[in-house]
């Protein structure tokens, strides 16, 4: 399991390093102090259970390295949050600081990582970053397609969700991860001798949409929205990103710059809906003429559709397309076939170069060593093979993006005054004439038995679902509170309304 959070830092109430003196599983620490994200600190040291990097929580100082100068996330409340140099034996003169494995100063990856080998290789790992007003916290566990190297993390922080400050906290055993919003839960076999707990502000309406289950996450620094043109959009188009394994949080961060190409209203993943843009001006979204007449939504894909051949790039020494998730799985099949790889390492080196040669021309292919789609078509052929699109293993994905999909296009049609038979993909756009040449969604949904005629139906049954509102109005007839339903649910009553109403039918009864 992996998760990322991108927090607007002007939503954060107060943000706390957590001692966990009493080694409490994470599920304790949560029931005991409440927060709305909590996750793993800094290294410590097993038999003393103290920290053995710069630590200071709440003006006290848990360690405070004498000879060497580290870099440090520091703050006094969490908003002001800030990177800084912390000298030997000294203080930035704020009342927290955390260090570990510093990843990205000032937007620059680190060449040179610190750590000691027993965090080496490719693990679960914990990250805390910041960029443009937001703070990031990244997860990952042990086993799960983004376990990395602290190299691969740096990379993927800096590449992947354009971190500008990043330091990595403990990993491995000790990855604890918590998020109220989402109720998600990763608890570590060890507990974490400290813990950084987030607090949000429960008296804004920052990050809140007008829409339900939507959190407000506007890419202000957009053109889009510094200069926005304003428009009477009445339809919708649903993308999916064609980016495999980047999460939401990645996509608000890549559109959140004034050098932007693209935009779009809303961004979709397993954590959650996110609006990026207010309705109602244009969006950069497919290139032609929709991008004035359809509001845009981006599903985020897992990282399993790497293996789909429009997603596919292709492998080989040196090659652009190589990843650590992609090399693995073709070196596992290699093996699998009975061409030894030379290691299962997702470094594509002479051995899997030489394993491909030898597969390739006991398939009857091209021997050139590279793994294009016609050879991760039929590498992809055999019963149980590495290379399939494992459809089981995504399927709770693509079942909780999909709702989020056909929860929020049936609130668009109804604040937009649209019809769910006027949805349409990119892909569908493209032959309409009013988007560029795209597979999305198509290339994806199939896979799971899913078409844009489902996803219409599907938003026209939701549309026909009542309302809280309608719900509350027939228990308000029911109990004779109101008469003339029809009237009430033409419109013509307000939510304010009916909530008082409400409350005098529970004092009746």
């Amino acid at each position: 399991m992996n998760h990322t959070d991108h927090i607007a830092l002007s939503s954060i109430d107060r943000m706390v390093p957590y001692i966990n003196s009493k080694m409490m599983p994470l599920s304790q620490v949560v029931a005991q102090m409440a927060p709305d994200l909590a996750f793993t600190g800094n290294f410590y040291n097993e038999g003393t259970r103290k920290p053995v990097c710069p630590l200071k929580a709440d003006g006290t100082v848990y360690y405070a390295d004498k000879q060497y100068n580290y870099y440090v996330h520091t703050w006094d409340k969490g908003p002001d949050i800030t990177m800084a140099l912390l000298p030997p034996g000294g203080s930035t003169g704020k009342r927290n600081h955390i260090a570990n494995c510093v990843l990205i100063v000032d937007g620059t990856p680190q060449t040179e990582l610190y750590y000691n080998d027993d965090v080496a290789g490719v693990r679960g790992r914990v990250a805390m970053g910041t960029e443009s007003g937001y703070l990031d916290v990244f997860a990952s566990s042990d086993g799960d397609s983004l376990a990395m190297t602290p190299e691969q993390l740096r990379d993927y922080a800096a590449g992947t969700l354009h971190w500008k400050t990043g330091i990595m906290h403990d990993g491995g055993r000790k990855v604890n991860y918590y998020n109220k919003a989402s109720g998600i839960l990763m608890e570590g076999k060890d507990p974490s001798q400290n813990l950084i707990l987030v607090y949000l502000k429960k008296d804004t309406t920052e990050g809140d949409s007008t829409l339900d289950n939507v959190t407000q996450s506007y890419i202000t620094k957009n053109r889009c929205y510094t200069n926005p043109v304003k428009c009477s959009k009445t339809k919708a188009m649903l993308h999916s990103t064609g980016t495999p394994g980047a999460k939401a949080a990645a996509f608000i961060n890549s559109m959140n710059s004034a050098e932007a190409s693209t935009s779009v209203e809303f961004v979709i993943d397993d954590t959650g809906t996110y609006q990026l843009l207010p309705l109602g001006i244009k969006s950069w979204h497919c290139g032609a003429s929709a991008n004035n007449t359809h509001v845009a939504c981006e599903i985020c894909e897992p990282i399993e559709t790497r293996l789909l051949p429009v997603n596919w790039k292709t492998l080989g020494q040196k090659q652009e397309g190589n990843t650590v998730y992609a090399v693995t799985l073709l070196q596992k099949e290699l093996l699998a076939r009975g061409f030894d790889p030379k290691g299962i390492d997702g470094d594509f080196g002479p051995g899997t170069e030489a394993a491909l040669i030898a597969c390739q021309k006991s398939l009857g292919l091209t021997a050139d060593g590279l793994c294009g789609v016609k050879t991760l078509t039929k590498l992809a052929d055999r019963d149980g093979s590495y290379l399939a699109y494992p459809v089981e293993t995504v399927q709770p994905y693509f079942e909780a993006v999909y709702a989020r999909a056909v929860a929020l296009f049936a609130q668009l049609m109804t604040e937009l005054g649209g019809k769910p038979e006027e949805i349409v993909c990119h892909s569908e756009g493209y032959t309409l004439g009013i988007a560029s040449n795209h597979a999305d969604v198509m290339h994806w949904f199939p896979q799971h038995g899913k078409t844009m005629d489902d996803f219409r139906a599907d938003v026209a049954a939701a549309l026909a679902e009542p309302t809280a509102l309608e719900k509350a109005v027939d228990k308000l007839v029911a109990a004779g509170i109101i008469d003339s339903p029809d009237y009430w649910k033409a419109g013509s009553y307000s939510a304010a309304t009916v909530e008082k109403l409400l409350v005098k039918m529970a004092a009746a009864l």
